[in-house]
């Protein structure tokens, strides 16, 4: 008879599985079949770059990171193939991470929620709407869920075939986005530290190994193609040269600007000539760029160190410009994808919370009752979870420093992280408080059928 039970609740198990897959697919695909090609100034770039030979090293160390261009050369620069590759390897991940989710859960409660927030977050407008664009966000989003879902699948058994896919994904998302290889650095570092402290298991510094080596190959690509000139030259004057006292500093480390040119550039991008004509102010000081190239750099992780409280604070003070704000990729002055998607907005509202006051509540409720719960002596998954919202500052700290232009989209893997911890984390606390609580009863009612079966044979 409980065998009969147990096989009726795998087949509603498996039919309810199978619906939401398909409710899954169906939303993500029905906007996507009518919506344009999105294209930009990325694009053009990436264009550019595919082109080029594959082993030179205005490939592999260009302006751009080579895992875009890579992509568009192993579809054969076929610009539908690779919008459709992009939708089903993102549609891929999402269903990856909502298995893995409902997998480490405990309680069938929980695993049935946890796969429906998280096809709910896959299924929302900022995440079906790059599928359309040709630039980084799909594959970058992809292979970011898809490698916390193979992380997922190392925790839940720690074999090496996992680890190899762990390495393969983390490996694929840093040639994708340049930030993304330096905040597998930055988790490489507090991975170092876990086990340093004996609080992770030394088998851990297999995935230090992997991240560090990633982020140094993505650190290689950039600096030979001195991708951070461009940002950096947009930080200076959208960010800096509107503080006086960073201003003054930047002056004495020989920043070559008279007065009036840092009253033109200020708040700001800036372009050597209007050829071709850009909507930057046209700064024609040829000595500024020569700085930027040789002493910029230096010049601003010194101005990080030289006011701190301002660089700790700047990415928490503009949440609203990175997590609380969606691109409309489907505005023609944007991507011009022409998407429409009610259902996916409606999802975007419940689900992709983007009330800065609220996201940073949720976070601090969440780590705090996680802290008093792991003291407790109560273990789970949650504490994955509750890292991920914990890493989400310096995830976010690293895009911030790193640009000034269109924050909100190189921040859009942050934001995935920090909706999937939230929701996830609540979900999992909630499962180690059930699962414990069976676990008591079930020691209760034991006890009291020990106690019942000793009376009877007294």
């Amino acid at each position: 008879m409980r065998d009969s039970s147990i096989v009726t609740s795998r087949r509603y198990a498996f039919w309810f599985g199978a619906v939401l897959v398909l409710v899954f697919v169906v939303l993500r695909v029905a906007p996507f079949l009518g919506a344009n090609i999105g294209r930009g100034v990325d694009s053009l770039d990436y264009r550019a770059a595919a082109r080029l030979p594959l082993l030179s090293r205005e490939f592999l160390g260009g302006p751009r990171p080579f895992g875009y261009p890579l992509f568009l050369k192993l579809v054969l620069h076929n610009e539908h193939a690779a919008v459709v590759l992009q939708m089903l390897a993102d549609t891929a991940a999402w269903l990856a991470l909502a298995w893995m989710a409902a997998r480490v859960s405990k309680t069938p409660a929980i695993r049935v929620a946890a796969a429906v927030v998280v096809l709910a977050i896959g299924a929302s407008l900022d995440m079906i709407q790059w599928d359309r664009v040709l630039s980084s966000e799909a594959l970058s989003t992809a292979f970011g869920v898809g490698l916390l879902a193979a992380l997922l699948w190392l925790y839940e058994r720690w074999t090496g075939p996992r680890l190899a896919v762990v390495a393969a994904l983390g490996l694929a998302a840093t040639i994708v986005r340049d930030s993304n290889g330096t905040f597998l650095g930055v988790v490489a570092i507090v991975l170092l530290i876990g086990v340093s402290l004996r609080r992770l298991r030394v088998r851990v510094l297999a995935l230090v190994v992997i991240f560090a080596a990633v982020a140094a190959l993505g650190s290689a690509s950039a600096s030979s193609g001195k991708r951070w000139q461009g940002p950096l030259k947009d930080v200076i004057t959208l960010r800096l040269l509107e503080s006086p006292e960073r201003t003054a500093y930047l002056r004495q480390r020989g920043m070559p600007l008279t007065p009036a040119e840092i009253e033109a550039a200020r708040g700001h991008c800036v372009a050597p000539s209007a050829n071709p004509p850009t909507a930057c102010v046209v700064l024609p000081n040829p000595a500024f760029y020569q700085w930027i190239n040789e002493h910029g750099r230096s010049a601003y992780i010194d101005t990080l160190a030289k006011f701190p409280a301002t660089t700790l604070w700047e990415p928490l003070a503009h949440l609203r410009d990175s997590v609380g704000t969606r691109v409309q990729v489907e505005l023609p002055l944007a991507a011009d994808t022409a998407e429409r998607a009610p259902v996916s907005r409606f999802l975007d509202a419940v689900f992709f919370v983007r009330n800065p006051l609220l996201l940073v509540l949720w976070a601090l409720g969440l780590i705090v009752l996680a802290l008093v719960v792991f003291v407790r002596g109560v273990r789970g998954v949650y504490v994955v979870a509750v890292a991920l919202v914990v890493l989400v500052y310096p995830h976010l700290w690293l895009v911030w420093v790193g640009g000034a232009l269109e924050v909100a989209r190189h921040s859009l893997l942050a934001s995935v992280q920090l909706r999937v911890g939230l929701w996830l984390g609540s979900l999992w606390l909630l499962d180690a408080f059930l699962t414990r609580s069976s676990m008591s009863e079930d020691a209760r009612s034991s006890l009291q059928n020990r106690h019942e079966s000793e009376a009877l044979h007294a």
